[in-house]
């Protein structure tokens, strides 16, 4: 079986490299793009097409990428292109929006998406700081079917400790959000 656009026994020295660097980069993007895409298109299944194409351009431009920028913003600009060609493709009648409406809400798409990607960052960095005790509380509440009284219970607490509890730790987390997300800003 072909090994399509992997390395391969005569891959030039330094390749293998570029394709695991490609990899990683590629990891961090996806769900930023996909979203990207589906905030412009709204239809999951256009999106996760200009994802397709999208991961291939990047590939194929993979050389012009600049070491050091923001891959993600990279990556959206070329998916930006891709929803533009795929409404091409489309019949005019199932166009929603114009192409004018879709490059001016492609930018503030962009931004929100990365603010987005930032805050639950911050979040998961913030719950490692929370106490085994704290961590366990808010796991067993946000779980799925999870309520305050179902904790509360589970644990032996009264109802009205356990929402004082959770109200303290939403508080400090999102103290902590605001502090992360605040030093990550540019200047």
């Amino acid at each position: 079986m072909d090994n399509v656009g992997g390395p391969t026994e005569s891959s030039k020295p330094g390749e293998s490299a570029k394709i695991e660097q490609f990899a990683q980069l590629l990891g961090t993007c996806q769900r930023q793009v996909f979203l990207y895409a589906m905030r412009l298109l709204h239809s999951a299944a256009d999106a996760e097409e200009v994802l397709q194409e999208t991961n291939l351009v990047l590939w194929r431009k993979f050389g012009q990428y600049q070491p050091g920028s923001e891959f993600g913003r990279w990556a959206c600009g070329i998916a930006h292109y891709e929803v533009l060609k795929l409404r091409e493709k489309k019949p005019r009648a199932e166009r929603l929006f114009s192409d004018q409406f879709i490059d001016m809400l492609a930018t503030p798409t962009q931004r929100s998406t990365e603010m987005l990607d930032a805050r639950r960052d911050a979040l998961q960095h913030c719950l490692g700081k929370l106490s085994a005790a704290d961590r366990q509380l808010v796991a067993a509440r946000y779980q799925p079917q999870g309520s305050t009284r179902s904790v509360a219970e589970s644990l032996g607490r009264s109802v009205q400790g356990t929402r004082k509890a959770l109200h303290r730790i939403r508080l400090a987390l999102m103290a902590c959000i605001q502090r992360n997300t605040a030093r990550e800003e540019p200047a």
